[in-house]
């Protein structure tokens, strides 16, 4: 029997659901009943409930309060919320917290049966497979082979001081079956960066769910041995009997490939493998091993879900220069003027190229290095105060583009990071550019009637590049500063006869023109009426 608890603050609803359905009769138990959130917690401490029907608006404490508590405690409980019409909006964000699924009030019984029937079978799956990983947790504990493991491993490292024939001793006295006339190595890797939801405990597991298919697929026709090193590689020591290496290889990756197919099909999840050379001399099971290391980096230029042979990547361009002097120069252009556009495009013209020709790893992140230099240089660019604000992009750079899982990856936190110095410095442009309009304007306004007032003692007055002061004062304000001036000596002008001033000299001094003639000239433009007869009329 499910046990089942009912939380609902109205009381004749609780009883009436408790009679909807013949609840035993399809295998569930009514183990408890609350009349707000609050209490049902403090309930299911104790009545332990499989599934939780909770009306999603309650007093004290409401259904989404209630499931959001519940998602903290992470209680292996089935969330079945009831609402209204009216609180549809709150049912979907229910959802979000883990709510199985929501019920229209007034409840139909067929509606509340199939839902808890659901979710009856839900829980069933979710027992038989529990019941599969602690099995699988009780074979990884027992297939541990410490021993045996650090043997493998430091041979595979190269940190074994003996002769073949104490080798091939170790071999047999671990019932290792991989003594061959040729050896290699293979590193398998689960992409892992396309599930950041698993756990450690998650991993661990994957990686002994890989192994068994690999050991299932392979054992029959090759001499395997596997183990793993600290990175959580799976790795495969592999003796061939002496055949070509052309055909080697052929069979090789054609069991590699069925062991991909069969990964992908029954684990949902993609790998990677990595092929090292193949040599005769069993110590030189080392050099393999570093090779395929080699090759399973390359991931990051051919992507994940792929057999990756080292000598492939050996002939990989190592000297070729993607990222120029012109490149650098047409992006810091286009930071500097603020066209983010452009600046993307130029990065990803570079990508493409370099995923096009296949670039070497080591010259991949040199590229990447380069174009980050850039960014460095913008930053000096823009003065002290701009670049501690990203001195946390240089402290971390070189750890943050390593740990990017592909080319891809790569490029797009290169681009994230131009985006973010050009809008950054785009606003503090406009912030400057306000202050410096705000002190353009509070000058005038106390300098107005200084018949000396002009552009240049602006300029030099507030210590502001006459050009860029000009710039940005039009940008702004939509006129340019002597326009503005004009403009408001005139409405200064305009204002002191309306306040009773009749004398023209007086009121051009006052505004800043030594000649009354001109500041005639400049009113009557402005109004369409001479000062004069302005002040006649305004008698």
């Amino acid at each position: 029997m499910l046990k089942v608890l009912l939380v609902d603050d109205e009381y004749y609803f609780r009883e009436a659901l408790k009679v909807t359905i013949e609840w035993e009769k399809w295998g569930f138990k009514i183990c408890g009943e609350a009349k707000n959130g609050k209490i049902a917690l403090e309930k299911m401490k104790t009545l332990q409930p499989d599934i939780v029907i909770v009306d999603i608006n309650m007093p004290i404490m409401d259904g989404l309060e209630f499931l959001e508590v519940v998602k903290t405690l992470n209680a292996n409980v089935k969330v079945i919320i009831l609402t209204g019409h009216s609180e549809f909006n709150y049912a979907k964000q229910a959802v979000h917290l883990g709510v199985i699924n929501y019920i229209l009030k007034p409840i139909e019984e067929k509606e509340l049966l199939n839902t808890l029937l659901d979710i009856k079978d839900t829980i069933k799956k979710e027992s038989n497979i529990k019941v599969e990983v602690n099995k699988l947790k009780r074979q990884v504990k027992k297939s541990k082979r410490i021993m045996k493991e650090k043997f493998i491993n430091d041979l595979i490292q190269g940190n074994i001081i003996m002769t073949k024939e104490g080798i091939f001793d170790k071999f047999k006295y671990f019932n290792m079956n991989i003594k061959s006339e040729v050896y290699q190595i293979c590193v398998v890797e689960i992409d892992a960066e396309e599930h950041p939801e698993w756990s450690l405990e998650d991993r661990q597991l994957w990686i002994a769910a890989v192994s068994n298919i690999i050991s299932e697929l392979l054992a029959d026709n090759y001499r395997l041995d596997i183990t793993y090193d600290n990175l959580e590689y799976i790795i495969l020591v592999i003796g061939h009997n002496n055949n070509s290496s052309d055909e080697i290889k052929e069979c090789l990756i054609g069991a590699l490939e069925q062991v991909k197919e069969i990964v992908n099909k029954l684990l949902n999840f993609t790998i990677t493998i990595g092929i090292g050379g193949i040599y005769e001399d069993v110590k030189n099971i080392s050099v393999s091993y570093k090779e395929a290391l080699v090759a399973i980096k390359s991931k990051t230029v051919f992507g994940n879900d792929k057999i990756i042979l080292h000598d492939d990547i050996s002939q990989m361009r190592l000297t070729y220069n993607f990222y120029t002097m012109e490149h650098r120069r047409q992006i810091l252009m286009n930071m500097r003027v603020g066209k983010v556009e452009e600046v993307d495009a130029l990065i990803k013209n570079i990508f493409t190229e370099m995923k096009e020709r296949n670039i070497h790893p080591d010259l991949l992140l040199a590229n990447c290095v380069e174009m980050f230099s850039t960014c460095l240089e913008f930053m000096a660019e823009m003065g002290e105060e701009f670049y501690d604000d990203f001195e946390n992009y240089s402290s971390h750079f070189f750890e943050d583009i390593q740990s990017q899982k592909s080319i891809n990856h790569m490029e797009q936190y290169i681009i994230g990071i131009f985006n973010d110095l050009i809008k950054n410095a785009n606003n503090n442009k406009n912030n400057r550019a306000s202050e410096i309009v705000k002190s353009v304007l509070d000058y005038i306004h106390d300098n107005y009637s200084d018949e000396d007032l002009n552009i240049g003692n602006i300029s030099n007055n507030l210590f502001v590049n006459y050009g860029h002061l000009c710039y940005v004062f039009k940008k702004e304000i939509g006129k340019t500063i002597n326009e503005y001036i004009t403009s408001y000596r005139m409405s200064k002008a305009k204002k002191m006869i309306e306040e009773g001033n009749c004398y023209v000299m007086d009121v051009a001094s006052r505004v800043g023109y030594s000649d009354a003639n001109y500041f005639g000239k400049c009113f009557k433009k402005r109004y369409g009426i001479s000062p004069s007869k302005y002040i006649e009329d305004c008698k």
